[in-house]
Formats: C-alpha cells, sequence, structure tokens
C-alpha cells in the first residue's frame, strides 16, 4: 500500500507532521509565536521538498501571517524594503547588462585563463580565483552578481549548455568558492561584520583582521574550498567538448567599456561602504538605473532577467529573519536552547559541539547574520555557564555562521539559483552535504588547529 503512495504526498504528509510538532514545541509561547512556528516550518518544508514553487510558498506565508493577524503586515513584507531586497533584484539587472554588452565573456577569459586542461583543472582555477576575488570585493553578494555572468560565460565557453552538469559544477564552484571562505576573511562576508562589530561594541572586544584570517582561514576557509572542489567534481561530473576561448575578443565596443565604468564605479562605492554610508543595496541599484536609462547599448529587455517569482522568494528569505525576531519565536528558541543544552563548566569536548549545535540550530530558523545578531548579546552568559573564555566562545560563532544548511539561509545562493537555472533541491542537496562533510571532517580539523595557535578553550 505505502508504494502506490507517491514522493509528493509523502512529502506533503511530513511538512504536516513537522507542522503540527512545530506547533506543539511551541505551545506555552503564546499564539504569535505558535503561529509564526507553524508558518516558517512549513515555509521551509514546501521549500526544501519543493512541495509549491518558491514564489508560491511565499504568497501562501505572506497570506497565512497576514490572515491571522500574526505581526504587523510592515513586519510580513519587510523583506520588500530591506537594501539585500533591492541588491538581488538590481543584480540580476546587472548581470544580464554585462552578459548582454559582451563583458562577460571578455572578463571569463581572464577568469579562465589559458582554455586547456581537464575539468578538474577548471573546476579548480574557478574556485582558487573566486577565492582571491573575496579579498579583493568585501560585499559577498556584490562579489556574487559580478561572478555570476562571467561564469556563465566561462561554462559556456567549454561547450555546456544551462542543463548540464558542468554548468552547474562551474557556476557552483564560482559562487561557493567566494562565499564559503568568505567567512574567513574578515570585511568579506556580513556575519564577519556583525560579529566583529557588536563584539567591540559589547564588551570592548577588538578582532583583528590579521588574528581572525589566521585562526579561520587555513581550515575553515582554504580547506572547505578544497573540500568544495573534490565534492563538485565527484558530484557534477562531466568531460569538456570545447577548450575555452584561445584569446579575449579583440575590439571592445562602447557598451562594454560602459559596462566596466559603471562596474568599477560600482566596485569602489561598494568597498568604501563605511566611509560614505550608502547601503550596498541603493548602489546597486543605481548601477541597475544606469544600464536601463542606456537602452541604446543595452538594449530594452533587461527586466527579462527578473522573474517575479525569483522575488517573491528573495523577499521572503530576506524577511524571514524579521519575522522571527519581531515575533519573539527567535527569543523563545535561543532561550529554550539556554534551559535544554547541558551548558555545566564541562570541558571543551562536551561543550563545544553542544555551543555549535545550538549556535546552527538557531541559524536553521533564519538568515545566517542572525547568529552573531542573536548570540553575540549572550556570549557573555554563555561563556560563563560553558567555562569557555568570552572571545573564544565569540569565534566558535564563525564555525557556525559559515555552516549552513539550506539554500533559503543565504541570500546569495538565491540568486545563484535563479540565475543559474539551479532548482532549490539541487542547492540544497549540495548545501547539505557540504555541511555534512564540514562536520564530519572540517570542524575536528579546525578545533585541532585552533589547540596548535593556542587558542584556549578551557
Amino acid at each position: 500500500m505505502l508504494r502506490n503512495i507517491s514522493r509528493p504526498a509523502i512529502f506533503a504528509l511530513l511538512t504536516l507532521c513537522l507542522g503540527i510538532l512545530a506547533g506543539y514545541a511551541t505551545r506555552t509561547a503564546g499564539s504569535q509565536v505558535q503561529l509564526t512556528g507553524i508558518a516558517v516550518t512549513l515555509l521551509i518544508c514546501c521549500w526544501g521538498f519543493r512541495l509549491t514553487a518558491e514564489g508560491t510558498a511565499a504568497m501562501l506565508f505572506f497570506l497565512f501571517l497576514a490572515v491571522g493577524h500574526v505581526i504587523e503586515p510592515r513586519s510580513i513584507f519587510g523583506g520588500f524594503s530591506s537594501p539585500a531586497f533591492w541588491l538581488i533584484f538590481s543584480g540580476l539587472i546587472i548581470g544580464k547588462a554585462i552578459k548582454v554588452s559582451g563583458l562577460s565573456d571578455r572578463l571569463a577569459y581572464i577568469f579562465q585563463g589559458k582554455g586547456t586542461g581537464s575539468y578538474a583543472s577548471v573546476l579548480a582555477r574557478v574556485v582558487m580565483a573566486a577565492v582571491l576575488f573575496a579579498f579583493v570585493v568585501p560585499s559577498a553578494l556584490g562579489r556574487i552578481i559580478i561572478l555570476l555572468p562571467m561564469l556563465e560565460a566561462v561554462a559556456h565557453n567549454y561547450g555546456f549548455k544551462k542543463e548540464d552538469t558542468g554548468f552547474i559544477g562551474i557556476m557552483l564552484a564560482g559562487v561557493l568558492g567566494t562565499y564559503y571562505p568568505g567567512f574567513t576573511i574578515l570585511p568579506s562576508n556580513l556575519p564577519n561584520i556583525i560579529m566583529a562589530g557588536s563584539a567591540e561594541t559589547i564588551y570592548g572586544i577588538t578582532i583583528g583582521y590579521m588574528d581572525y584570517f589566521l585562526l579561520h582561514f587555513p581550515i575553515l576557509g582554504a580547506g572547505k574550498a578544497l573540500l568544495l572542489w573534490l565534492f563538485i567534481l565527484k558530484a557534477f561530473p562531466a568531460t569538456l567538448t570545447a577548450q575555452g576561448q584561445e584569446r579575449p575578443p579583440q575590439a571592445w565596443q562602447p557598451a562594454e567599456r560602459i559596462a566596466l565604468v559603471v562596474l568599477a564605479a560600482a566596485l569602489i562605492l561598494w568597498m568604501l561602504d563605511s566611509i560614505h554610508g550608502i547601503s550596498p543595496g541603493w548602489i546597486s541599484l543605481g548601477a541597475a538605473l544606469i544600464f536601463l536609462l542606456l537602452p541604446k547599448w543595452f538594449g530594452t529587455e533587461l527586466f527579462s532577467g527578473v522573474k517575479f517569482d525569483t522575488l517573491l522568494f528573495v523577499a521572503c528569505a530576506i524577511g524571514v529573519g524579521e519575522i522571527i525576531e519581531v515575533s519573539g519565536l527567535g527569543a523563545f528558541a535561543s532561550t529554550s536552547l539556554l534551559h535544554i543544552v547541558p551548558l555545566d563548566g564541562a570541558g571543551p569536548a562536551k561543550s563545544v559541539p553542544v555551543i555549535l549545535t545550538m549556535f546552527m540550530g538557531t541559524g536553521l530558523m533564519t538568515l545566517m547574520p542572525s547568529i552573531p545578531s542573536v548570540f553575540v548579546p549572550l556570549a557573555d552568559g554563555i561563556a560563563q555557564a560553558s567555562g569557555l573564555p568570552l572571545k573564544s566562545l565569540l569565534m566558535l560563532l564563525v564555525p557556525a555562521f559559515s555552516s549552513f544548511l539550506l539554500p533559503y539561509q543565504a541570500p546569495p545562493l538565491i540568486v545563484t539559483m535563479h540565475y543559474g537555472g539551479i532548482t532549490y533541491r539541487t542547492m540544497a542537496k549540495v548545501t547539505l552535504s557540504i555541511f555534512l562533510f564540514t562536520l564530519l571532517i572540517i570542524f575536528p580539523l579546525d578545533l585541532l588547529w585552533w589547540k596548535l595557535l593556542g587558542v584556549p578553550l578551557h
């Protein structure tokens, strides 16, 4: 009888059971927290099991919260007003403009180097170039917006089409190759900046660039980049059907020059955002508007790169963190975890895995930048309960917020999925696999590295 039940029906039943379980787990927290917990659980299941399109699931989520008067509409739809939403929205337009202008092909030649070698060597070059890119551009979304059209051109130059495993492999190697290691370079990803800034503001602890880099990059950055290369090579095997460009395009076209100037200006403004105070989202929006106002060189179809389903998904994925916080679900979850986890001054062998689990468990219910936002203010209490030094505990946040289970936790991956035509399920398999390998291989090696450096964990 069970064999006759379709897979979607099984997933739908499992989703229903998990929703009921979420409601039961939050039964003592009040109706607002309970309804939010149920809604978030159902949303994550709809995305993960592909029960509906991502945008449709987002609409159902919005409707549930709005009709139920769970929280204020401005919080429900807050993702649409977030600078991150406009960074992604305008980034899709910028990516299309770079492609239309032909600049992506020229940059792809520089990116791929000599057009010879095997698929493994191509992936290795892409990963290494992506890691180096993380040192240059401090915004993860900004880096990925620039990389995507270049990676697409590289894949096409080697003979891959969008549905090919080789195309997906090259896209993932570039995006994840700049995103994962970026967590170990202090100004490169948003959670790093939030953690360092909050630590200095709340506790007066200054985290230096080189201290942070030496502690995290060798294993958590370079090690994970190597792991990523090996995983993609195995999970997305391919054979090159072409050997890339033998030489770059000869003459610079006007559209290429304009695109390069606009892109360079945006990069400079992104890098100097701490000085001028303008959000990267508004800088990106300005760059997109320049391209839209120049149809003579960039055409009239730049909006064709933006799908409404994508925008709904992006707004929901970005806004779910605020919804969890405003509803009180985040505070309830973190407080419950602090009461449940056995932090009683035990040694690092017991306390460190428990603390990492607590950090990552909270991250599963929201976006990765929320982990330092939630736990840096609680760090002193957790340090006293566990017996760990405060600075060491703060540094444990980095392995946690750099390791995510599902794509919705990381907005840059949302852009990649929709730009590259990668399904949510495929991306989820990748992030889940990397997460498991990180737990089994990277985390133990990382703690050994800490021990070699003399970082106190007791």
